[in-house]
């Protein structure tokens, strides 16, 4: 099985970042969540991803120069950026592409709207369009063992999505029940 394709994610709206964490975890990518332009530079310098995503509504110039940055970085000369915004003018279209973006898009939108959009731009066979999840390899991992705990300190697909929660057991707490007399 391949290695699943990185996504660095720069979205401050906590809805949406939420959303976009689930359905690229469905499609198992590796989600990088940053919380500034700051951060998704450091993961950049860290790793190849193969997708960056930076909102530039709220990160303002911050974003469109993260984006330069990136764009500078070895490894990512061809990697697609793609920046986002609630509000797309032509200017801010100019200074996406000044700044190296592939695309610039609109929020609100859906990891499917994000492929669709990148698709003109990404090469046949790019790991972003011919990965696919591998539910069977989930479901084996999930069975391979008794517990699923046995996996929870390993880089397993559940725990690099953060999806992997802690089970807590407790005796409980017994609740009085009052009747009224």
């Amino acid at each position: 099985m391949s290695a699943p394709p990185i996504i660095i994610l720069a979205e401050p709206d906590p809805i949406i970042s939420s959303v976009l964490r689930v359905e690229f975890s469905e499609l198992d990518f590796a989600v990088l969540m940053a919380a500034t332009a700051a951060d998704a530079e450091e993961y950049a310098a860290r790793a190849v991803a193969n997708l960056v995503v930076l909102d530039v509504g709220s990160l303002r110039l911050a974003g469109y120069n993260a984006c330069a940055r990136i764009r500078r970085r070895g490894g990512y000369a061809t990697r697609p950026i793609v920046l986002t915004s609630h509000d797309v003018s032509e200017r801010m279209r100019a200074a996406a592409e000044t700044a190296g973006a592939n695309v610039l898009l609109p929020k609100p939108y859906s990891v499917r709207d994000l492929l669709a959009a990148l698709t003109p731009h990404l090469p046949p066979g790019d790991p972003l369009l011919t990965h696919r999840a591998s539910k069977l390899a989930l479901a084996q991992e999930w069975t391979a063992s008794p517990s699923p705990a046995t996996h929870a300190g390993r880089d397993s697909k559940l725990t690099r999505n953060g999806l992997l929660l802690p089970i807590v057991r407790s005796a409980g707490v017994k609740i009085p029940l009052h009747r009224k007399t």
